[in-house]
């Protein structure tokens, strides 16, 4: 190979200025120019090809080149531009080594990524100077791609931790809504926080309660206030607070904590138990859009945004519409309104009140907002928060019932609920009934084992009891289909009956017991053949019951089957 690898002369300077790489064919030359380096302080490799100084400069990463620029099969300028590329983000000086000194070459040299050039034949003090030069700019090169990085790497940490602090706010925001999953929503936040604030809580007698907030601005500052908004709007719902003093909570704290020129443009729905009459009031945010089978309802902005006054005034008019099953509503962020597109066109300008106009009875206009919405912006990068939800205003919104509950002392509780005909085939899950009532905070480690064993016992008391459906229906694969196709059935054609459910919570010292029992109008298990026997591999039923013995302190069944009660302690 063509490669030679030398040492500075005496140990003292050895490795004190870093590696030379030196690339010549003509090897006179190339030991020359070694040994002057050597007298530098350098350490040199002498490659006599551009081949073998590719090589070179991959295996021992030298801190600078000496190019020869006219070399065979390899030149040079060839050479050069490789290694600049093998170099990446380092800075690696090249020092041409040419017999040329004509314009035309002097600007090939440094198109082909040279940093400097020497004429030969040149002398001792002006290679000196011609690296000390150089190596100040790979210092500095050096120094500030180490800043680089040190920034690069802070600001990686910086955006892991908002990312986490953005995952911790929503949650405390969000974990308490109720609902979600029937409302439709749309958000897509201009920043890693979001300055828009969707809340949903049940009232006490069942009715739902909706605020969509927008704070000034977007991202963190945007973000600031929602943890209290969120806190008095949960907490004083579920204790049934009315519309205007909700409100006047909300806007005296946002008065004590924001700066002057902060504030939270919103709109606040209540939706009555019965279904039948919704109550809005709309401070400083778009139109929302009530879709009746009369008519298209706009529903302004008639007031200040929460926040800019001292005190809200309780006597500002709230207003109410008349509601009718299969109406929808919806609300917006002016993030919508104003969402650009590649012109710098607003999208309340470019089809959405056609939209709005255009949107028919008792139909979704979410999806097709959506598509628009994307045709519109084209993945522009947008400058505000956009926020869109969409409820169906039904008996799926509004529940029959929230149940009964009777608190007792030490923070023990009871909740029943009884669901009848109609109503008993949608049961809520302990989350849904209980979460927005308070009764999990705290039990979140037990919260999955009480669902399974509130679901099980629901289930057998419904498919069992009302329904009068047999396990042994599901002997065979073809059986398990038959089985839930007649319970759909049976629950199509109107089931009479009923289902009464039961959940009780009383601490222990160290943890607590829940006690739940369900009880059912039916006819009752058949104990000795089909239930609560030990579990059979060979039967594919009853599973469900003994993972509820599993699960549970006990289980006990009254005599006539009809009724179950769990305890669960940990």
């Amino acid at each position: 190979m063509d490669v030679s690898t030398t040492g500075a002369v005496g140990d003292s300077p050895r490795e004190q200025r870093g590696t030379a790489l030196i690339v010549d064919d003509e090897l006179a030359n190339c030991r020359l120019l070694s040994r002057m380096l050597q007298r530098e302080g350098f350490r040199t490799l002498e490659a006599l090809s551009g081949e073998v100084a590719l090589e070179l400069f991959v295996d021992e990463r030298p801190d600078i080149v000496f190019m020869d620029v006219m070399m065979p099969r390899l030149s040079g300028l060839e050479t050069t531009t490789r290694i600049k590329q093998l170099s990446g983000m380092d800075f690696v000086p090249v020092i041409f080594l040419t017999a040329l000194s004509d314009e035309e070459s002097m600007t090939s040299c440094i198109a082909a990524g040279g940093d400097d050039f020497l004429s030969k034949p040149f002398s001792l003090g002006v290679l000196k100077s011609r690296i000390r030069a150089m190596e100040r700019v790979r210092d500095l090169h050096r120094r500030l791609a180490a800043q680089k990085l040190a920034l690069a790497e802070l600001l990686e940490r910086e955006h892991e931790e908002q990312a986490l602090a953005e995952r911790v706010l929503s949650y405390a925001v969000g974990n308490r809504n109720v609902e979600v999953e029937r409302l439709a929503l749309l958000q897509r936040p201009a920043a890693l926080f979001n300055g828009d604030l969707v809340l949903t809580q049940r009232l006490p007698d069942g009715g739902l309660r909706i605020l969509l907030g927008d704070f000034t601005g977007h991202g963190l500052a945007a973000a600031f206030g929602a943890l209290p908004v969120a806190d008095i709007f949960h907490t004083m719902t579920r204790r049934g607070a009315d519309d205007a003093r909700v409100l006047a909570a909300i806007n005296r704290k946002l008065h004590q904590v924001l700066p002057a020129d902060r504030f939270m443009a919103a709109v606040l729905i209540s939706i009555s138990a019965t279904g039948d009459t919704l109550f809005w009031w709309n401070g400083g945010m778009p139109s929302g859009w009530l879709r009746t089978h009369e008519a298209l309802v706009e529903l302004s902005s008639h007031a200040l945004p929460l926040g800019i006054q001292a005190e809200f005034p309780m006597r500002e008019q709230h207003h109410r519409v008349a509601l009718s099953p299969g109406d929808r509503l919806l609300l917006m962020s002016d993030g919508l309104l104003e969402a650009l597109d590649r012109e710098g066109r607003m999208f309340i300008e470019r089809g959405l009140m056609e939209l709005l106009h255009g949107w028919q009875p008792g139909v979704s206009l979410l999806p097709a907002l959506i598509e628009a919405l994307d045709r519109h912006c084209e993945q522009t990068e947008q400058l505000d928060d956009i926020a869109l939800l969409e409820c169906p205003l039904d008996a799926a919104t509004v529940p029959v019932s929230n149940g009964q509950l009777v608190r007792g002392s030490s923070g023990s509780w009871r909740w029943s609920l009884e669901l009848r005909d109609g109503q008993i085939g949608n049961p809520p899950s302990l989350r849904a009934a209980l979460g927005p009532l308070g009764l999990l905070d705290g039990l979140e480690a037990q919260e999955g084992a009480l669902e399974t064993v509130f679901a099980e016992l629901y289930a057998n008391a419904l498919e069992h009891g009302v329904l009068g459906l047999s396990s042994r229906m599901k002997r065979t694969a073809d059986g398990f289909e038959q089985y839930y196709r007649e319970r759909a059935t049976r629950l199509a054609e109107g089931c009479r009956g009923w289902v009464r459910v039961e959940v009780g919570f009383t601490p222990v010292e160290g943890g607590g017991e829940v006690v739940v029992s369900v009880a059912d109008s039916g006819t009752g298990f058949a104990l000795d053949t089909e239930h609560f026997t030990a579990p059979d591999a060979a039967c594919p039923w009853g599973r469900g019951l003994t993972l509820v013995r599993g699960l549970c302190e006990s289980v006990s069944i009254d005599a006539s089957g009809s009724r179950v009660e769990a305890h669960y302690r940990w």
